[in-house]
């Protein structure tokens, strides 16, 4: 048997820290973006340092609680170690550990706003990238903001004006705001713009982005900014670059006891190392301002000229599945995505929800054309990293946020599915089990994390109106919600798992039986008075234009 001491090192790279320069500043400075964007920028440096130098990492953060982060990384002299590990059992693993360099310093914008605009809008920062979550781009924008945007335009963000000359509402700015005053200090003093690059797990993330930026600039008004804010809105639109990407690295939240072993295995004492799986995968449009960008593709990332069919591939058969998964895994009294993914009635569950439902909807889109081929394959290593014990990811983890996560990720699948009159039972039986994991936990008396929590446990609470009343709430279902069909399979999946349990609702999903038996929710009958319009994906956007952020949202650490 292998000792859990074996484990491979890359120390540090040798170099001289200040020849590191900032190119890159990046929003929402997380285990994931540590395990992921990092990374790759580390293997380049070590690589190619001359052509990396210049495209280290300056983090930026914009709530309270990244003041920890910050300071770890700031004792640490802004570096840190990846520790990747793999293997069958917990006493049977490996562990590559990498010392990160590539991260310069980090601020905290509430803290010095102004000095995070003039960092944003220093001609050396090319790339403004994103890991903010999905929640991140529903967070409106607030005086503080626009005091900063109208400062910028005016010329007076700049070196010598004071913080104590600062609004204090000014603390208060957001991600968007942030950026938004920066490309205003840019446009007034006639500057080329930096790329906005979201790495989220959102679909047509870039897209994403660009929406919220634009809808924004659009709205200031007229009155206060002036004739200028038209062409500030065109420098917004059409000068920045938004470029899409797919990321993929299953990283979990860094528990005491990762540090307590990584320190008995390795001899490494660290306060926050972040820990993940080996595997890493990174696809961006190539599609930058002026096409400044590190050379990612020298190791191992690939550029390509349209993202949507691998962040398709990725977001529906990784994290939708990961979604569906830590429901049922839940309910059957797991704690571990290992143990939920090798447990008798989970896998196979899984396995038939991603055959018949998710790789028929990629099956079904014409720009999948090239990649249906490996398709299966892919699916089978999702599964494969799931087991991967030495990961430790935890249900809860993945259960965090399942209203976002449905409401971006997995809603489509199902309004495709029915739209093309294809079985999309296993998602009405993934919706039951997330309905039956809120109720339980509503009962008792735990905490939901979800930031859209209050929306999601209400039909909960006693006279709360129950699975109807969770139907109903049209901010995750969309028109769902008025899909009579999808609606009462639900119901009868829910009802099931009530009844008989959830390994035999579970069973009966796999076999073809029990109550959804005939497996085909499209040709159920709509009742005209609830259903309006298509029911067709492209119908509902990730962020329509007509509801544009218009309410404050928590951040919530999402990692992976």
């Amino acid at each position: 048997m292998a000792s859990t001491r074996a484990f491979t090192r890359r120390e540090a790279l040798a170099c001289d820290r200040a020849a590191l320069r900032t190119g890159i500043v990046h929003f929402g400075v997380g285990g994931f973006h540590r395990s992921h964007q990092q990374a790759y920028l580390d293997d380049l440096l070590r690589l190619d340092f001359d052509a990396a130098k210049d495209w280290c990492y300056t983090g930026v953060g914009v709530l309270e609680w990244d003041v920890k982060m910050r300071d770890y990384l700031k004792n640490n002299d802004w570096q840190y170690p990846i520790v990747s590990r793999v293997g069958p059992t917990a006493e049977d693993m490996t562990m590559d550990v990498q010392d990160v360099v590539t991260m310069r310093d980090m601020q905290l914008s509430f803290e010095d706003p102004v000095a995070t605009v003039r960092l944003l809008a220093a001609p050396t920062t090319k790339i403004v990238s994103l890991t903010i979550t999905e929640f991140g781009y529903r967070v409106p924008l607030n005086e503080g903001d626009y005091k900063l945007i109208e400062m910028a335009l005016e010329g007076s963000v700049d070196a010598d004006l004071a913080s104590e000359n600062v609004d204090p509402a000014c603390a208060k700015a957001t991600v968007f705001g942030l950026m938004l005053a920066a490309l205003a200090a840019r446009f007034k003093a006639g500057v080329r713009p930096f790329t906005v690059m979201s790495c989220d797990n959102l679909p047509h993330n870039g897209d994403v982005a660009k929406k919220r930026m634009t809808a924004a600039t659009n709205a200031l008004s007229a009155e206060r900014f002036g004739s200028v804010r038209e062409d500030f809105a065109r420098f917004v639109e059409e000068e920045v670059k938004y470029p899409s990407t797919m990321v993929d690295r299953i990283t979990p939240a860094t528990s005491p006891q990762d540090i307590i072993d990584l320190k008995a295995k390795t001899g490494i004492e660290d306060e926050w190392p972040v820990m993940c799986e080996p595997y890493k995968h990174w696809v961006v449009e190539d599609n930058f301002v002026d096409g400044a960008r590190p050379a990612w593709e020298r190791v191992g990332a690939l550029l390509v000229p349209d993202v949507r069919p691998h962040e398709l591939m990725k977001v529906r058969l990784l994290n939708v599945t990961h979604s569906a998964m830590c429901y049922a895994g839940l309910l059957v009294g797991c704690t571990h995505v290992h143990e939920a993914v090798t447990h008798q009635m989970v896998r196979p569950y899984l396995k038939r929800i991603m055959t018949n439902e998710i790789t028929a909807s990629l099956v079904a889109d014409p720009t999948m054309s090239e990649l249906i081929s490996g398709l299966d394959a892919y699916a089978e290593l999702v599964l494969r990293r799931f087991e991967n014990v030495a990961v430790k990811d935890t249900l809860d983890r993945v259960a965090m946020d399942g209203s976002e996560k449905f409401r971006v990720q997995g809603r489509a699948v199902v309004m495709e599915g029915l739209a093309d009159e294809r079985s999309v039972r296993g998602f009405a039986l993934f919706v039951a089990t997330w309905a039956h994991f809120l109720k339980k936990a509503v009962e008792n008396g735990d905490k939901v994390k979800d930031a859209s929590a209050q929306l999601v446990s209400a039909p909960w609470t006693v006279n709360g109106g129950g699975l109807e009343a969770f139907l109903d709430v049209e901010e995750v279902f969309g028109v769902l919600a008025q899909h009579e069909g999808f609606r009462s399979a639900v119901a009868r999946e829910f009802d099931d798992i009530e009844q008989s349990g959830v390994e035999a609702t579970l069973l009966g999903y796999i076999f073809g039986a029990g109550n959804n038996s005939n497996g085909d929710l499209a040709n159920a009958h709509r009742d005209v008075s609830r259903v309006s319009g298509s029911f067709h994906a492209l119908d509902e956007v990730c962020i329509p234009e007509e509801a544009q952020p218009d309410e404050a949202v928590a951040f919530v650490p999402l990692e992976a």
